[in-house]
């Protein structure tokens, strides 16, 4: 009987999961066909499909935040199975190191902070932080999420998303009006007239923040008193709100969470797109055009449709994703995963220099940019086995984080250090994108070439890493593999040859602590690729 029974279960399960698969086979066939579509409007030929090896490397950056391990890759390389791309995009999703990579990013998107600005205090912060680490774990609806920033009360150490208001440096209803818009419709509210402005800050005018006796601590809650607010939503629609009954944030929350409202869906899309690119459909990735509901085009720009210089490059593209992301109960999970597996993701980067602009824009090569302040840190620390120190500067708890602590799961945006703030760490003030630089500057170049402490500690590297008896071409291989994840090209093996047969035979051991540091000083090295 329990054997009957198992069996049964087995067979159900097939049959729920069969259905999803098709589900999402279909949804990327769709996909890649509204890819090919644009490409074939404008005339561009995409780059090909990229290798496994740098496959695997543009995924464990993108979506692990951390340098391969040669172990891995190899295995990946040499891995058969058909499919293994989708299977280690899904492994990769499920894991704690997306969901610390992915809480890295809303603690930017929503100003998680102890310090000024925001001043949450750090017992704030590890709440706030571990709810997005939670909530990326368990794939909750964005949807569900959003709902429970918007209406939550409580204590911000005690209740997660009471801090979404809390955590703004401006916390008068104008301040908390145009915080939400930035986080969770991508809009900036100094696109509406004054009087527009007004009636959308009537939404945010009955929160309020009281302290306890617990130092730090506030409690975030809806003054409950009688007052009649006209409100208005950046599409027009009108609401008239009796405070005495009714929380006018959850009037807002349905409004915004409705499955007909064209921000919603849009503004997370875009943003998850650009975490995975490093540029939106729509340009800037948060601050975009939107569809309107009720003629409010033409009072604010003077004209019915969205302006061109930030409505997205193909809305078609942008469509689908949105209703793919609607239809699948707006799981964060599902939508990485459509995005990762499609042909636009997984092209090539290499082009000509006069078609780069236009191909970038299309998505038919993939957009380099350089590895996030947090990544390259810890790429630099996994490879010398050297994790920097995190001290807060102020005598809270958790001021002293443990050793070997990765930057990308570090909480607080008030802990940083020389490494992290050259390479342009965001300061979480305002939860804008332009606050992270991902511009290279000298001041980065001369860290990675002059930096006496990186130097030694990349000069320890081939003890560690080269042992056994290898030959040179297996030395060569492990060198290349450890820092760029790759084999070397005939022409570099001629060049490191031809460099070794010059030193004398007391310097020949020189040739490995050079190659790692001059290979750390490559742009292949710190750019995503």
């Amino acid at each position: 009987m329990v054997k009957s029974l198992s069996v049964i279960f087995a067979v159900l399960t097939i049959a729920v999961v069969l259905p999803a698969a098709e589900a999402e086979k279909e949804a990327l066939l769709k996909l890649d066909a509204i890819l090919e579509k644009c490409w074939k409007k404008h005339g561009i030929t995409p780059a090909p499909v990229v290798g496994d090896a740098e496959f695997f490397r543009r995924l464990s950056f993108r979506v692990r935040g951390k340098l391969p391990q040669v172990s891995e890759l190899k295995k990946f390389i040499a891995d058969k199975t058909p499919g293994k791309r989708s299977l280690l995009i899904k492994k990769y999703l499920d894991s704690g190191d997306f969901a610390l990579l992915m809480a890295m990013r809303y603690a930017d998107m929503f100003r998680i902070k102890s310090e000024f600005p925001i001043n949450l205090w750090p017992n704030a912060v590890q709440c706030y932080h571990r709810y997005f680490y939670t909530l990326t774990i368990e794939d909750r609806s964005w949807r569900q999420t959003a709902r429970e920033l918007l209406t939550s009360s409580g204590s911000n150490f005690r209740v997660p998303p009471a801090n979404f208001f809390r955590a703004n440096a401006d916390r008068t209803p104008k301040g908390l009006a145009a915080g939400t818009a930035l986080a969770l419709m991508n809009f900036r509210t100094t696109a509406l007239s004054d009087a527009d402005r007004k009636k959308f800050e009537a939404f945010f005018s009955r929160i309020r923040f009281k302290s306890t006796k617990e130092w730090k601590e506030e409690i975030v809650y809806n003054d409950p008193g009688q007052a009649i607010l006209k409100c208005r939503t950046p599409d027009g629609a009108e609401f008239t709100i009796d405070t005495s009954g009714t929380d006018p944030r959850r009037v807002f929350a349905d409004w915004l969470t409705d499955d007909e409202n064209p921000f919603f869906a849009r503004a997370y899309v875009n943003r998850a797109w650009y975490w995975m690119f490093g540029a939106g459909i729509a340009n800037p990735a948060d601050d975009m055009a939107m569809p309107r509901k009720q003629g409010l085009w033409s009072r604010i720009f003077g004209r019915e449709t969205a302006p061109a210089a930030n409505a997205p490059v193909d809305e078609e593209l942008m469509t689908f994703l949105s209703d793919y992301f609607r239809a699948n109960g707006y799981s964060t999970k599902k939508l990485y995963s459509l995005i990762l597996n499609s042909r636009a993701w997984q092209v090539g980067w290499r082009c000509k220099k006069e078609e780069l602009a236009r191909k970038e824009k299309y998505f038919a090569v993939y957009p380099v940019r350089r590895l996030e302040s947090e990544i390259i840190s810890d790429a630099l620390s996994s490879l010398t086995n050297s994790y920097e120190r995190y001290v807060s500067v102020i005598p809270e708890p958790f001021t002293y984080i443990p050793r070997n602590t990765p930057a990308v799961s570090l909480a607080d945006g008030s802990m940083s250090t020389g490494t992290l703030d050259k390479f342009g760490r965001s300061p979480r003030d305002s939860g804008k994108f332009e606050e992270r630089n991902n511009n290279s500057t000298g001041a980065q170049r001369l860290h990675l070439m002059n930096s006496g402490v990186l130097y030694k500690q990349i000069s320890r590297m081939p003890g560690r890493i080269l042992r056994g008896r290898l030959n040179m071409d297996q030395m060569m291989d492990l060198a290349y593999l450890t820092v760029l994840s790759r084999y070397p090209e005939p022409e570099e093996r001629k060049a490191i040859t031809a460099y070794h047969k010059k030193l004398s035979r007391r310097e020949k051991w020189k040739i490995w602590p050079d190659l790692f540091w001059a290979l750390v000083n490559t742009a292949e090295f710190s750019y995503h690729h």
